[in-house]
């Protein structure tokens, strides 16, 4: 044997760095893989259970994203169908729902019906049916207080309810004089001119957020609005509820047999009509002395204002779909999207996932 061969092995510092380099490549994929691997799987947990949905309703303008929680909008539509009904501008919507974002946060202030615990005997119970049902406060939306707001105490109370704060506008608008209110008024003198117990400089604020929605609740602007919301915890179906309160909310501009609650649970279906609405009805009409300056007048559809009066109401009722037109929002994407079968005349609210 050569004494070449009996040479022992030397490792040289070369070498010894290139195999520190190896290991450690190895090593940092096999970490990088494992890092992947435990991502994907939290992505697909945080995916399929929602963990970080956020649930919103969002109105975008330009370049905004205008959002309000599920609970917001639906108070934001309880305001805006209430100025349809009584066919004012969507302007009287815009400046309710500002007023309430700056003293309620659109949060229903109303307190909760209290359950009956104790025991009645079969007479008082058989008594009790044969009444009518009693229905549920009306939603108090505004603060309550006197107009003089740097006071200690308030000396006169202002509406809490939308019927009486609507009733107060329009007394207002037909009293006239300076002081009347009028779509044209800027927000701070609308709070002034309806005796708004906070500061009037505070409401302004809320006006570029109250317009964003109040258009789309108002039926002006179909489509714009989307709501994302979460399949985890979604209420039973209500379609009796919620046909009672859309016709309730909406009588006189939808008529006394326009919503028709078809089956029952899961399957069950809302068909509301809207083909015997009059064209003049909507909360869009132009102040007289702006229509006779022959002045564009907008109005509003009554289609999308029940449309997306229903997606507001999606979290409260158990809704799942919404059929309004040519295009059908789903509770799973939260958005409005174009579909073959066209809906004429009607807006059909659903309760099955599809």
């Amino acid at each position: 044997m050569s004494r070449r061969a009996d040479r022992p092995i030397t490792v040289t510092r070369t070498v010894h760095r290139r195999r520190r380099r190896v290991k450690a490549v190895a090593a940092i994929t096999v970490v990088a893989a494992a890092v992947g691997a435990t991502g994907y799987g939290a992505w697909q947990l945080i995916e399929e259970n929602e963990y970080l949905l956020d649930e919103r309703c969002s109105v975008t303008v330009g370049e905004v994203e205008h959002r309000l929680t599920p609970a917001q909008t639906y108070a934001a539509a309880h305001l805006a169908a209430a100025a349809a009904e009584r066919e004012l501008p969507v302007q009287a919507a815009t400046d309710a729902i500002a007023i309430s974002l700056q003293e309620t946060n659109l949060d229903d202030r109303a307190d909760p019906v209290e359950e009956e615990t104790e025991e009645v005997d079969a007479e008082e119970a058989e008594a009790a049916d044969s009444e009518e049902e009693q229905t549920a406060p009306a939603p108090v939306l505004f603060a309550d207080g006197g107009p003089q707001w740097d006071a200690v105490k308030a000396t006169s109370s202002t509406p809490t309810t939308a019927e009486d704060f609507y009733s107060r506008l329009i007394q207002s608008r037909e009293d006239g004089g300076e002081d009347a209110w009028s779509p044209e008024l800027g927000l701070e003198e609308a709070a002034e001119t309806l005796g708004r117990p906070q500061n009037p400089t505070f409401y302004p604020q809320h006006e570029e957020l109250a317009r964003a929605f109040a258009r789309p609740l108002a039926g002006l602007q179909p489509m714009v609005m989307t709501c994302q919301l979460s399949q985890l915890e979604v209420p039973g179906p209500d379609s009796e509820g919620l046909g009672d309160e859309l016709q309730s909310t909406l009588s006189g501009m939808l008529g006394a047999e326009a919503t028709e609650v078809e089956g029952s649970g899961d399957s069950a279906v809302v068909r509301v009509s809207v083909s015997d609405v009059a064209e003049e009805a909507g909360a869009t009409e132009a102040e007289e002395d702006q229509a006779t300056q022959d002045e564009a007048t907008e109005r509003s559809e009554p289609e999308w204002l029940v449309a997306q009066w229903a997606v507001a109401a999606a979290e409260i009722y158990g809704v799942q779909s919404v059929h309004a037109g040519a295009y059908e929002w789903h509770r799973d994407s939260g958005r409005w999207e174009r579909v073959e079968t066209v809906s004429e005349d009607a807006v059909v609210i659903g309760f099955s996932r599809r």
